[in-house]
């Protein structure tokens, strides 16, 4: 193999669980968002613009998976926040603003855990324990039947 990353990379997409893609896109979406955080400070507009254009089209992955017939309001929701993320990062890019792309990566890593959290399997409780799960922490209303991944 020519590069080693890229074929680790691949093997991992392949066996990937649904739920598991959906946080491989999240990844990769904060990851270029940080990217482009790193151009605008760094005075690198060609960075900048490839890092928004990967940003943008991991966001319209991520919202052409939606299947709002299995997913309900989860998906309508999820689609709100995937035009609200196209709309931050738009103005960030106009306007070069890192704080802007930051609060965007806050929103979408609260996101992000949630799909992680959906993606584990519920905790084995033993009959001799009695502590209960902390509050706050539950995933989305959705099952990974809400989404459909496009090959």
């Amino acid at each position: 193999m020519k590069n080693p990353a890229q074929a680790y990379r691949q093997f991992s997409v392949q066996g990937a669980s649904p739920l598991g893609l959906v946080v491989m896109l999240y990844d990769g979406v904060i990851a270029a968002l940080q990217r482009a955080i790193d151009a605008i400070e760094a005075h690198n507009i060609e960075e900048k613009c490839r890092q928004i254009k990967r940003a943008l089209a991991i966001i319209a992955q991520l919202e052409g998976t939606l299947n709002f017939e299995r997913g309900g309001e989860v998906a309508l929701n999820l689609k709100r926040m995937y035009i609200y993320s196209r709309t931050e990062i738009m103005t960030a890019n106009l306007k070069n603003s890192p704080e802007k792309l930051r609060g965007l990566i806050a929103k979408l890593a609260t996101v992000r855990k949630a799909w992680s959290q959906a993606e584990r399997p519920p905790a084995q409780s033993s009959p001799l324990s009695s502590a209960k799960p902390s509050q706050g922490s539950s995933p989305p209303e959705h099952t990974p039947g809400s989404w459909r991944m496009s090959a």
